[in-house]
């Protein structure tokens, strides 16, 4: 699928008109990190586990956007998705940015959270775990 065809898919489901104006992938992915598009893709679990099968050779690598990776380790992403067979070791810490994550379709997240982090977690879908160790000091909101 184009994102033209992912955004047509997504208005058809009750996205805003003007999230039509996505025309490639780096400007679809940057929408599903915005307020609303964080509360779309988790009311209507969009885009779909086959949809991000699908569009995974064109978006894995360029965007925050992990799609059946296995095990991976990141550190401080601001904004990052990790989707399907995917499990993600994360470590966030400061305070420079408030951090998004998004967890779909049974993706697995181990979220180290220290030195005052803030740290915004959005679940899409069945099958979704997510394990918290915060040092006390950080915020995880969910």
């Amino acid at each position: 699928m184009t994102p033209k065809e992912i955004m047509k898919s997504a208005i058809a489901l009750g996205a805003c008109d003007k999230s039509g104006k996505a025309s490639d992938w780096g400007s679809l992915a940057w929408l599903m990190f915005t307020p609303q598009g964080r509360e779309f893709c988790e009311e209507k679990q969009f885009p779909s586990l086959q949809m991000w099968r699908d569009m995974k050779d064109s978006i894995v690598g360029k965007h925050p956007v992990n799609i059946d990776a296995g095990e991976i380790k990141v550190n401080n992403p601001k904004n990052i998705a990790i989707i399907g067979d995917t499990v993600a070791n994360l470590t966030y810490s400061g305070t420079d940015t408030v951090h998004k994550l998004i967890v779909m379709h049974g993706a697995k997240a181990r979220v180290r959270a220290l030195n005052y982090a803030v740290v915004l977690v959005v679940k899409v879908g069945d099958g979704c775990e997510i394990e918290y160790n915060n040092d006390e000091t950080a915020r995880i909101l969910t």
